[in-house]
């Protein structure tokens, strides 16, 4: 396909990381084969492509994640594993979060870069929003190791709760819910944040980067 090869050149480049969150957004488009042409792909949490790669195709270099209760290991998983602990655990249990991050993981600790407290503290500090979500520390992290960063399915759970993986039957449970684990984040900061960082051109979202190469 043309429009594949259009994208091959740029995307290719390692000074780019293309970042896709688990809002329904992203199955609005059918994406997939473009998304798998970028060399690095990074997914979130408990992401899954089987069944979806039309939308958001199945290449993953990079998994970001919260090393949270609920999370799925995936002990075969052989990219970068990058994990952030929200500051405010990691200062009150650092040592717990140690010693049960490579259980949490079934990983050993030298196939996983675990963010220091310090270094958690200032992205709370950055973006002025008080335990980010793992979204918005993948952004921040990708900031200070990539010269461009795309972004693709951050919804910020600002019209409903679920992630595009989720079945119909859990989708209408998650948006049932008055408390959840969405409402320990500052999704409102988050998105205005996103917002002002895609003005300056910090950020690209994918699909005005598709339509602007079309």
């Amino acid at each position: 396909m043309d429009i594949i090869k259009n994208y091959m050149t740029f995307n290719m480049m390692k000074s780019s990381i293309l970042i896709i969150a688990n809002g329904p957004s992203t199955l609005d488009n059918q994406f997939g084969d473009i998304i798998d042409t970028f060399d690095n792909v990074a997914r979130i949490n408990n992401y899954k492509t089987s069944n979806f790669e039309n939308c958001i195709g199945s290449k993953t270099t990079i998994w970001f994640n919260g090393a949270n209760k609920k999370l799925t290991p995936r002990p075969e998983f052989e990219g970068k594993i990058v994990v952030f602990v929200p500051y405010e655990i990691l200062n009150k249990k650092e040592k717990d979060v140690i010693e049960r991050t490579p259980k949490r993981l079934k990983l050993s600790p030298d196939r996983y870069d675990l963010i220091s407290k310090e270094k958690m503290k200032s992205y709370e500090n950055i973006a002025n929003v008080k335990r980010p979500t793992t979204g918005l520390n993948s952004i921040m992290w990708s900031l200070e190791n990539y010269e461009k960063i795309f972004i693709h399915g951050f919804d910020f759970f600002l019209t409903g709760k679920e992630h595009y993986y989720d079945s119909n039957f859990k989708k209408k449970i998650a948006n049932l819910r008055i408390v959840g684990t969405a409402n320990k984040h500052d999704n409102i900061g988050e998105r205005d944040f996103v917002k002002s960082l895609l003005k300056q051109n910090r950020l690209i979202k994918l699909s005005d980067y598709i339509n602007k190469g079309k």
